[in-house]
Parts: C-alpha cells; sequence; structure tokens
C-alpha cells in the first residue's frame, strides 16, 4: 500500500513538472532557422543588404562582400540562405543587388553608392 502511494505521488510530480515546462514550437521555417542560427552565431540579422564586392569564380566557390563579411555561396551561409553570386551581381531572395548599391528586401528601397559604370566586369 505504501509503494502504491509514492508511485502515485511521483506521478502526479512528473505530471506536473511536464504542464510547467511546455516545450513550444519544435520546427521552424527555412526563414526562421536561419535568424535563429545567425543569432546564435552573433551575425546581425537586417533586411539591408549592402554589396561591396564580388569575387565570382566560374569553377570554384564565388565569395561576395555583404555588410562588410564575405559570404560563401556554398556552403550556405546562415545569415543569407537565399544567396545566389552572379559575375556582377547578388541575387538575395531573388533581388539583384550590384556592387556598391544597398537594397532593403522588405521595403524594395535601393541606395546606390556608386555612379553608374563606375564598376567593370572584367572578362
Amino acid at each position: 500500500m505504501n509503494s502504491k502511494i509514492i508511485f502515485l505521488f511521483s506521478l502526479m510530480l512528473v505530471s506536473n513538472a511536464a504542464l510547467a515546462y511546455p516545450i513550444g514550437t519544435l520546427f521552424y521555417s527555412p526563414t526562421e532557422r536561419a535568424a535563429l542560427v545567425a543569432a546564435r552565431s552573433g551575425i546581425a540579422q537586417t533586411a539591408i543588404y549592402t554589396v561591396t564586392g564580388i569575387t565570382y569564380r566560374g569553377a570554384g566557390k564565388s565569395v561576395a562582400w555583404i555588410n562588410g563579411r564575405a559570404v560563401n555561396e556554398v556552403p550556405q551561409d546562415a545569415a543569407i540562405p537565399t544567396l545566389v553570386i552572379a559575375r556582377d551581381h547578388v541575387l538575395i531572395e531573388g533581388k539583384a543587388i550590384k556592387v556598391g548599391e544597398s537594397l532593403d528586401i522588405i521595403s524594395g528601397q535601393r541606395v546606390l553608392r556608386l555612379p553608374e559604370n563606375a564598376v567593370q566586369v572584367k572578362q
């Protein structure tokens, strides 16, 4: 009889503990996961992207300098999971951003920091 009371009491404690700490959402969208990974690694998540340079390699790893840091297309960057690097621009969330240009992804506002045709593409 005594062991049954102890078992019931411990069962009540465990069930109350489970109710006290809900686990919340278990699955996130790719954008939410990227924001979480970026926050954990100390990368500031922003909607404004400024491209200051591109090193395009046809057969190798291309690099773009976005918001003051080098970002690779492969392996996928945690802060910019939709990045595609082209010869004279990058695509972020399907929107083209040229070298020397800033783009607010949410509002669509562009700021060109260099005069037109100031950047030359070498063949």
